[in-house]
């Protein structure tokens, strides 16, 4: 007579290890449920007080703080001044095709936008405060705004979604503006489309779709 054996959950393994690493950044990454900053809409920067010294050394921290979470996970596109429990609104995003003076590390500071795509994309979406959560999630192809950088000077963003990583930049400066409306990705999405990290291969797989 054969005995009965349990069917074991998959991926069993990798799953401690996304747990270890959620673990390594939560000493200064803000979770969901943690500080009330994260669901109220961030206070502007006054654009006189950009170049203070207090002011760029927030702006050293925030991009201190995804370089951290970079080298920790190897993951991390964008990081926003709530999730550190910074209540002014600017994040700080990596673009690996940027050519402006503060190097590969962009920092949006009163970013507001001008204009949304009428198409519009489903990719599976993780947030640092909501990790390791991911959110299958509609929004636009691509969008415009307007903000200022870390000197104080007005700056536009137009990059359209032609290239991979484009795509994936308006999607980052999405999800971080909308952390500094106080919204985080899970109340864009649909929870039963909801899913816990646990393929190894599962962003490797992961492509847009239109919708």
């Amino acid at each position: 007579m054969k005995s009965w054996k349990p069917d074991l959950a998959p991926f069993r393994k990798y799953k401690v290890k996304v747990f270890e690493r959620a673990a390594l950044v939560s000493n200064f990454i803000y979770q969901i449920g943690e500080s009330p900053i994260l669901r109220q809409s961030s206070k502007p920067v006054p654009v006189n007080q950009i170049t203070s010294k207090i002011f760029q050394q927030k702006i050293k921290y925030l991009k201190n703080c995804l370089l951290k979470y970079r080298k920790l996970t190897g993951m991390g596109r964008g990081i926003a001044a709530p999730q550190v429990g910074i209540h002014e609104r600017f994040a700080v995003i990596y673009n690996p095709n940027s050519h402006s003076s503060s190097g590969k590390l962009v920092t949006i500071i009163n970013p507001k936008i001008t204009k949304f795509s009428k198409e519009k994309n489903k990719y599976p979406e993780m947030c640092m405060s909501a990790n390791p959560v991911i959110v299958p999630l509609i929004r636009p192809t691509w969008i415009e705004f307007e903000y200022f950088d870390e000197m104080g000077q007005l700056q536009e963003w137009k990059t359209k979604h032609h290239t991979l990583l484009g795509k994936k930049l308006n999607r980052v400066f999405q999800h971080e503006i909308d952390h500094l409306d106080g919204i985080i990705n899970l109340d864009r999405g649909d929870p039963k489309e909801f899913i816990l990290e646990s393929g190894p291969k599962f962003y490797k797989n992961a492509k847009f779709e239109e919708v």
